[in-house]
């Protein structure tokens, strides 16, 4: 930039009297080029200044330079920061063997809240599955059961936490769905022993496309594991929790 500079501040430039004799008002339009070059150089002069003072300075506090002071020098205003991070703690021997004790007891509290979360339908143990008879579960795999076991549970945990809402609360979608179950209500006449039931079309669509056609062929297993029971009133068959 400086050689720049120069070479358009020379007055004895070949160029230079190249172009002032070719070009009309050549000094005048390149004055403010001159102009801002020569603030360039100034403003790259005053950090050359300003990064040799900083270098002297971090020398001779090298040892002791913390954050406050280099702003301090820069004239940077900073407030103190009351949630400074705490210093990392390191540890070793014992307290590691007991650290990872401590995690592994919140895991295992942590499976226990899992196991113990309450199911309106739970899943299909293998001891179960071993129960039912063959000709029942035709090409019906224990994990394909469960999957159909789970839509029926979530379907049932959504119906409960509609009902545990109030007015305020309740959605146009869920004033939709309590409607129509209202209305299957009436058709049970009153055979039912809940109102936390399902009918195939509630669980039927939550399945993914190859589980759909064994819906029909999952309810006499789970009938017999009694999973689930089953009340029939006229064309419609409804589902609820088994024993």
């Amino acid at each position: 930039m400086s050689s720049f500079a120069d070479t358009f501040a020379a007055e004895n430039d070949e160029k230079l009297a190249t172009y002032r004799e070719n070009i009309p008002n050549f000094d005048p339009t390149i004055a403010h080029l001159v102009g801002s070059i020569q603030n360039i150089r100034s403003t790259l002069q005053d950090i050359s200044k300003a990064n040799e003072n900083l270098k002297e300075f971090c020398e001779a506090t090298c040892a002791n330079c913390l954050p406050l002071n280099l702003n301090s020098f820069l004239g940077i205003k900073t407030e103190n920061n009351r949630n400074e991070e705490a210093p990392t703690k390191i540890i070793h021997g014992d307290e590691k063997t007991e650290v990872a004790k401590q995690n592994d007891k919140t895991n295992l509290e942590t499976e226990k809240t899992e196991d113990n979360e309450v199911r309106f339908v739970a899943q299909v143990s293998d001891q179960e599955f071993k129960t039912i008879p063959k000709y029942q579960l035709g090409r019906l795999t224990r994990d394909n059961l469960n999957e159909i076991v789970q839509k029926m549970d979530e379907f049932l945990m959504k119906k409960n936490q509609i009902f545990g809402k109030s007015n305020k609360q309740l959605t146009r979608i869920d004033r939709e769905l309590l409607d129509n179950w209202k209305e299957l209500e009436l058709k049970a006449r009153g055979r039912l022993q809940t109102t936390l039931f399902f009918v195939e079309a509630d669980i039927r669509p939550l399945l993914q496309e190859r589980l759909r056609p064994t819906f029909s062929k999952a309810i006499p297993c789970l009938r017999h594991i009694r999973r689930i029971r089953e009340e029939r009133c006229g064309p419609l068959t409804f589902y609820y929790k088994g024993e």
